[in-house]
């Protein structure tokens, strides 16, 4: 931020799997910009067309210069979420002129005096064809920045984001510093739910912290709803693995509904065989052992191989390099149990 207010910005890209605390990070970063007067635009992705996209992104810009600085209102998601259905109407009209032409205004009425201005963009890999939208992006940002305009872009996307885009890779990495966001380790987990009970009255049992540490893999979502559940949970102060037996089944339903379902509901008929197969194992799997069994169920080899290439983009499958073939699994427990659930074959 100090960079963009010099005039020299340094545009990034936060790169983590989901429930690690993407969102979260990008609306703190704004609440911390708008307090020091910087002019801040987050938007929230969708399976788009690129085209879309950016026509989304330019009612969001036109959102907030639209709206008084003095005295707006921290509307979070709301506002993003406002202006969805204007998103995918907005006329077919020049949209990088039109991008660029936004982005202008918004350095000229809200920059200066050494104040930042920032576009965030968060799930950008949701949108079709992302390595097309981030080259337009950076095409708009360096064209401005030629004409000294000076703003920065932050973007937020899985780790496989620039794996993904493949032949745009090494530009875009230069232009987007990567930002890797990664689990907390097991020590910071615990104090992630040691913290903030040390100001109640009720305790988790040892035994219920090493459940919630484990089966959270270190994301902090997951860490928030586990350790939530079990706190409402508490009997006379007290939560023991009893109690936290039947507080996870709230937590796990409750996950399922807000992550797990949409995220089913988005995979092919295919991806959703090649997954089940994938999580049957909680250890890496080879390719060819995969593709094996997936044959079994009528699945070519090929078709399972761009099915798993698919998952790792999405981030539904880990990918552990291992020559040209690799091994893939599902790292994620409560994923995997999701998987478990609806792949179950009677």
């Amino acid at each position: 931020m100090e960079r963009t207010r010099e005039g020299q910005p340094e545009h990034t890209a936060l790169l983590g799997d989901w429930a690690i605390g993407k969102t979260t990070l990008l609306m703190h970063w704004r609440r911390l910009q708008r307090q020091v007067g910087d002019a801040v635009v987050l938007t929230m992705a969708y399976p788009l067309t690129p085209d879309q996209f950016l026509s989304s992104l330019v009612v969001a810009i036109e959102a907030e210069l639209a709206t008084d600085w003095s005295g707006r209102l921290d509307l979070e998601v709301g506002l993003d979420l406002g202006v969805a259905d204007a998103r995918v109407r907005r006329p077919a009209r020049s949209r990088d002129q039109e991008l660029r032409a936004t982005m202008r205004r918004l350095v000229d009425q809200r920059g200066g005096q050494d104040r930042a201005v920032v576009v965030f963009v968060d799930d950008i890999d949701l949108v079709s064809g992302p390595g097309d939208v981030l080259l337009q992006l950076r095409a708009s940002a360096l064209e401005l920045y030629a004409g000294d305009v000076a703003f920065a872009l932050v973007v937020a996307a899985s780790s496989s984001l620039f794996a993904e885009v493949r032949s745009a890779h090494e530009p875009l990495v230069r232009f987007f510093q990567p930002l890797p966001l990664g689990p907390l380790d097991a020590p910071a987990a615990e104090r992630a739910i040691t913290g903030p009970l040390a100001e109640t009255p009720v305790r988790f049992d040892a035994e219920v912290i090493g459940q919630i540490v484990e089966l959270s893999g270190g994301r902090p979502y997951y860490l928030q709803k586990l350790a939530y559940h079990a706190f409402d949970a508490a009997e006379s102060g007290r939560v023991s693995p009893t109690e936290f037996a039947g507080s996870f089944e709230r937590a796990f339903a409750s996950v399922s509904q807000e992550i797990f379902a949409g995220r089913w509901a988005a995979m092919s008929a295919i991806e959703r065989q090649v997954v089940g197969v994938t999580a049957r194992s909680t250890e890496p799997r080879p390719s060819g052992e995969i593709e094996a069994e997936a044959a079994l169920r009528g699945i070519q080899p090929p078709t399972t191989r761009q099915a798993l290439r698919r998952l790792v983009a999405h981030g539904h499958v880990d990918r552990i390099s291992d020559g040209m073939r690799g091994r893939y699994s599902v790292g994620d427990r409560l994923f995997r149990r999701y998987l478990e659930l609806q792949t179950c074959e009677p």
